[in-house]
Parts: structure tokens; sequence; C-alpha cells
């Protein structure tokens, strides 16, 4: 093997290495982000409490948790992101602020009935961003991952 040739095979080692960690963070992250709905707390910090009398916060349909996912994963950049068309409140619940509902129909004792627009609110209950925990995480998988591949 000549010099060329052990340097072409390290850069791929290289890029399937920061690949592969760029999986594991994508993974870990969007894991510790749906599992902040379960902990009803985020990097330490309990969320408000609500005045529910059923279900669980920010718990209703599941459409929020369910939302979040990695929208780029490469060696460079990893993006984990939440909300869709079905969840246009996901930031303002991460962050807080006035939400806007529209003007819709609801049903109520089998009776449609027309809501107004209205605005409420919200508090802050974050369930993702930077995180300690979770950078201890992935620090701690990924070392694991490559304490197996360099054995």
């Amino acid at each position: 093997m000549t010099a060329d040739d052990l340097t072409k095979k390290l850069k791929t080692v290289s890029q399937e290495i920061r690949k592969e960690c760029a999986d594991v963070i994508a993974e870990t992250a969007t894991e510790y982000f749906k599992d902040s709905f379960k902990r009803k707390a985020f990097n330490g910090r309990s969320w408000k409490r609500t005045v529910k009398r059923t279900g669980s916060t920010l718990i209703e349909s599941s459409n929020l948790m369910n939302s979040i996912r990695p929208t780029e994963v490469s060696e460079n950049k990893v993006v984990i992101a939440a909300g869709n068309e079905k969840v246009g409140y996901a930031r303002v619940h991460n962050e807080g602020g006035i939400q806007y509902v529209k003007p819709h129909h609801r049903t109520v004792r089998g009776k449609r009935q027309q809501v107004r627009g209205y605005s409420y609110k919200a508090t802050k209950r974050q369930f993702m961003g930077e995180s300690d925990d979770l950078n201890k995480l992935i620090i701690e998988k990924i070392e694991r991952n490559l304490n197996q591949i360099l054995k």
C-alpha cells in the first residue's frame, strides 16, 4: 500500500465516521427532545403546570411530539425541527409568546359550531434547544461507537 492509497483510505474512513456521528447526533437529539414530553421538563427546568384535568401537558393528540424529526443530516450539520402543516404552534410553545388561532368549526355535543379567531399568550414550555445533558449523551454514544470501531 502506497502513501497515496493510505491517505485515500483514511479520508474515506474519516467521512464514514463523520456520517456515523451525524446519524448518532440526529437520533439521540430527536429521542431526547421527544422525552421532554414524558419528563415535562427540559434542561432541568420543569414546565409550568396547567389547569388541565385530563391528559398530559402539551400532549392531547401527540401531534406536537410526533412532529419532532431530523430535517437535515450531513457530515457537517444536523438540524432537528418540530412542527408541520398540522402543528403550526410548535415554536410558540417552545419559546412562549402569542398564538393566533384562525376561525374554525368545532363540534360540541353533536352540534357543529363556528369559532371566531382568537389569540392567547402561550406559556413557554421548552421541549427542544441546546442542552448540556444532551451534549453529554451524544458524546458518550459517539465515544462508545468509536471505541467499538477502533477495537
